[in-house]
């Protein structure tokens, strides 16, 4: 059996946390549960005025490389929406040999552990689309858009 994985060249990555969002909608995954995410490596002085700052978008347990599309031929679609192209998706042996090409790079295997990582949550496909939740917002005062600004409330009407 061929397996498949994901090459992150973390380099690049700025962050953006469009691979989290992504699959979270993919898979309908409540809140607190996610098949990809961003971590944050840093910062932290390397020496005088160096840092290191790595983002590092890291599969879960719950990470199945989106088997409904990849079974079509089809991108994951962390893979399909990462805007700074950095994740790359296919077979791990030919993966595995773009490694030497450059640092900052992880390849991973995700294993799949669905009862483990989420427990009885399941994905159900006959909801359709979600729709976005209608918010009521009402403008703040100055006062408070100031108190909001300094972090306290001592703030005097204009």
């Amino acid at each position: 059996m061929t397996a498949y994985g994901l090459l992150i060249d973390y380099e690049y990555c700025t962050g953006c946390q469009s691979c989290e969002i992504t699959c979270k909608e993919e898979h309908d995954y409540p809140v607190g549960k996610w098949g990809i995410r961003v971590l944050d490596d840093g910062p932290w002085e390397i020496e005088p005025k160096r840092f290191n700052w790595n983002k590092i978008p890291v599969p879960t347990d719950l990470c199945d490389l989106c088997t409904d599309r990849t079974s079509t031929g089809r991108e994951p679609m962390c893979v399909h929406h990462c805007l700074a192209n950095v994740i790359t998706y296919g077979k791990v042996e030919d993966l595995a040999k773009k490694l030497p090409e450059k640092g900052k790079q992880v390849l991973f295997v995700p294993q799949f552990k669905p009862y483990e990582a989420k427990g009885p949550f399941v994905h159900d496909p006959s909801k359709g689309l979600r729709k976005a939740a209608h918010l009521e917002v009402q403008e703040n005062t100055a006062a408070e858009r100031m108190a909001a600004h300094r972090g306290d409330a001592r703030v005097e009407e204009y």
